[in-house]
């Protein structure tokens, strides 16, 4: 039976102690605090990247023999091809001067997506070159070729940084996880497990860590992005099940710009212990999508250390699942990211909460 004071502060919308998340049967929120690529990083970038990091606009722009007449004649800072256009709308319309530092460290985070050892072409994936992670392990994770040598998506560059912050500021970014079915935070072999986006702020202490326990309602606007998978617990870990006829949407502000991520086969590898758990998503996500949010940040390029024409050759090189029937071009990427979380009470529409379902009980 679920502690009466866990079930006062649920109806309340008030904070409570971790006791309140040890009802038998019950249900665990979670609220995203923080997102990051799951990068393998060291101090020195030149220890993973061919050349250290990737240049920027502003560098290849400084190389560009016909740039001073493009400026002059279009009149914006990034109006690299012939014809005007803006880099990170045409990406294909010019050559970065400088060629791109690649990602050579054969070390990476993330999941085995595919489910192969060596990334050898499937009927939903093109083949590939793995990482090793340091347990061993081979895992997929070609968005990191992609973004590790950018300096603004590494830890603490501008774009990540920017990012995280906008989870804190604009409920936009508010994505809310639900565990239903647990009748034992350490194992349990059968969760159901459901992602919302949520409407409410979350709060910071005053020393900047996140307060668990306070209630977040889910957002009955945007039934869209509310997506459910099956999942255990293992260990005190919850890992979910892919599910490849599924796609997986959810909602992303960054920079002031709304937008998206779809990802097929979602999957998430989530510590349970303590209020602030802190684990892994990962899974394939849609190229155009993603394209399409980065695309609209032109602004932010210079202090993200960014060129969209070697980024954008670099996302169709790299992409690894799903190819198109006919082109045979991957049309997804696989993805990893670090997400930190918190506890948090999930308040469904109409003031609903879900309470326990241990005991037989149903959905308050």
């Amino acid at each position: 039976m679920m502690r009466p004071l866990a079930v006062v502060a649920i109806l309340l919308g008030g904070a409570v102690g971790p006791a309140a998340s040890q009802s038998p049967g019950g249900t665990i929120g979670l609220v995203i605090t923080g997102w990051h690529h799951a990068l393998h990083e060291t101090r020195d970038p030149k220890n993973e990247c061919s050349t250290g990091l990737t240049a920027g606009d502003y560098e290849n722009v400084a190389l560009q023999p016909d740039y001073a007449e493009l400026r002059a004649k279009f009149g914006h800072p990034f109006s690299r091809g012939p014809n005007g256009e803006l880099t990170n709308y045409s990406p294909m319309s010019v050559e970065d001067r400088i060629p791109p530092s690649e990602l050579t460290t054969t070390v990476g985070h993330g999941l085995n997506l595919d489910g192969t050892e060596d990334g050898h072409a499937t009927a939903r994936t093109c083949q590939h070159a793995k990482f090793t992670s340091p347990e061993g392990v081979k895992v997929d994770n070609q968005l990191a070729r992609v973004v590790g040598c950018t300096k603004g998506w590494r830890r603490d560059g501008f774009s990540d940084s920017f990012y995280n912050e906008e989870i804190y500021t604009n409920p936009i970014n508010r994505i809310l996880i639900e565990i239903t079915g647990v009748d034992d935070e350490q194992n349990d072999p059968s969760v159901a497990v459901t992602i919302y986006k949520g409407q409410d702020r979350i709060t910071r202490d005053p020393s900047g860590k996140y307060v668990p326990y306070l209630t977040q309602r889910i957002d009955p606007r945007f039934p869209e992005f509310s997506f459910t998978m099956r999942g255990r617990i293992e260990g005190g870990v919850l890992i979910t099940e892919p599910d490849p006829d599924a796609v997986a949407r959810l909602p992303i502000r960054w920079v002031a710009k709304p937008a998206e991520r779809r990802i097929r086969d979602l999957q998430l590898r989530i510590p349970l212990s303590g209020s602030w758990p802190e684990g892994l998503l990962a899974g394939y996500e849609d190229t155009k999508i993603w394209w399409n949010s980065q695309k609209n940040h032109h602004i932010a390029m210079p202090a993200a250390q960014n060129s969209p024409p070697s980024q954008y050759r670099a996302l169709m090189r790299y992409a690894d699942g799903y190819p198109d029937p006919k082109s045979r071009q991957c049309t997804a990427i696989s993805a990893a990211y670090r997400i930190s979380t918190v506890r948090a009470f999930i308040g469904h529409p109409g003031g609903q909460q879900r309470i326990a379902r241990a005991s037989g009980g149903q959905a308050q």
